[in-house]
């Protein structure tokens, strides 16, 4: 019986496969989470090829938990990025491997069609700070697509996809991408 009550307590203490300390003590820093470790790895080569102001995500419900997580930087140019998070490091965006993809670019969206924003229901929504986007729903098929959502911020458009996310999940990740900016990944 108590070995059983030890078990659930270890439940409990574990979240999503990742072992937490029972207790903390004050002033000790948060353990960086997997997610954080592989966006921090790929923010040099952004940094260093793209003068759009980057954003990020410091919260993606769900994959800080998977097993293989990367963040493959696709493209990065004066123009824009594209970071691919993919389940391998070679992964190019293909539905496959890929959880989803952020980008940042100096293009309108209407000059963006690699997601087919033209055929797709898209809904308001209010992002921090006042800032309007849209979230797109994903389309199932053989497979579901990306759940998008969009915003701009000056001449900026940002765009971050990821497989069949809900709406609320969404808005969570762009303002934790917004409210980070480029400062917190220096």
């Amino acid at each position: 019986m108590f070995a059983k009550g030890i078990g659930s307590l270890a439940c409990l203490i574990c979240v999503g496969g990742i072992p937490y300390p029972a207790q903390i003590s004050p002033g000790t820093p948060k353990p960086q989470s997997r997610l954080m470790k592989v966006f921090s790895e790929a923010m040099p080569a952004l940094r260093q090829k793209t003068s759009v102001p980057i954003r990020i995500p410091t919260e993606v419900p769900g994959l800080d938990a998977e097993n293989n997580l990367y963040a493959i930087v696709k493209s990065a140019n004066e123009t824009g990025y594209t970071v691919v998070l993919g389940a391998t490091p070679d992964c190019g965006g293909q539905h496959v491997c890929s959880y989803g993809t952020l980008i940042g670019t100096t293009r309108p969206f209407n000059e963006i069609d690699d997601y087919g924003f033209t055929h797709r229901h898209r809904t308001r929504v209010k992002l921090w700070k006042g800032i309007s986007g849209y979230f797109y729903d994903s389309v199932c098929g053989a497979y579901c697509s990306d759940s998008l959502i969009v915003w701009t911020e000056g001449k900026y458009s940002y765009i971050i996809g990821l497989k069949a996310e809900r709406q609320s999940n969404m808005i969570k990740i762009a303002n934790s991408a917004i409210r980070a900016g480029a400062d917190r990944w220096k």
